[in-house]
Parts: structure tokens; sequence; C-alpha cells
């Protein structure tokens, strides 16, 4: 039960889903207009970037979250896809263009 209190005190998961779904549909339209050719990762970075800051201005504006959970939500929110979220989708087949 510890640590689940950690978590839920220190991360918060609406926003990590947000920033990783929007960030996924993003990539996922300029995938299907770039035709054959693939994103490249430093463009997946930079609308990762945007994302990210864009939900956490609009998180402060609209919630009382503090600051230190949007940055922790924030520097988690790669990880949970690249390990929990981009496995799934692979297998589920809707992934990018590799």
């Amino acid at each position: 039960m510890e640590i689940i209190n950690i978590i839920t005190d220190n991360f918060d998961i609406a926003y990590i889903l947000s920033i990783n779904v929007l960030t996924y549909s993003i990539i996922k339209i300029i995938d299907y207009f770039n035709g054959t050719k693939k994103v490249v990762c430093g463009i997946k970075r930079l609308i990762l970037l945007i994302c990210t800051i864009v939900l956490a201005i609009v998180y402060k504006c609209y919630t009382d979250i503090d600051f230190y959970i949007l940055l922790n939500s924030s520097i988690c929110a790669p990880v949970i896809y690249s390990w929990v979220i981009k496995p799934i989708i692979q297998k589920i087949g809707i992934g990018y263009k590799k």
C-alpha cells in the first residue's frame, strides 16, 4: 500500500496518459500525411515537448496540482510510453511506420 500512496502523491496518471495520447495522436496524423516516409525521431521528441508544455500550462491554469507533480509526471510520461504503451501498440499493430 505504501508504494501506491507514493505513486499517487508524486504523479498524476491522467496527466501522463493525456501527454501520451495527445503526442501519439499528433505523430500518427503526421505519419499519415507523410506518405511512405517515416517521421524523424527529432520531430517526435519536439512534438512530445510541445504537448508536455501545452498540457502543463492547461493543467496549471485549471487545476490545483503542484508544479513538482507535473514535472515528475512529465518526466515519467515518455518512460511509461516506451515501457508500457509502445509494446501494447506494437502487439495490436497500430504503431508508426518503421
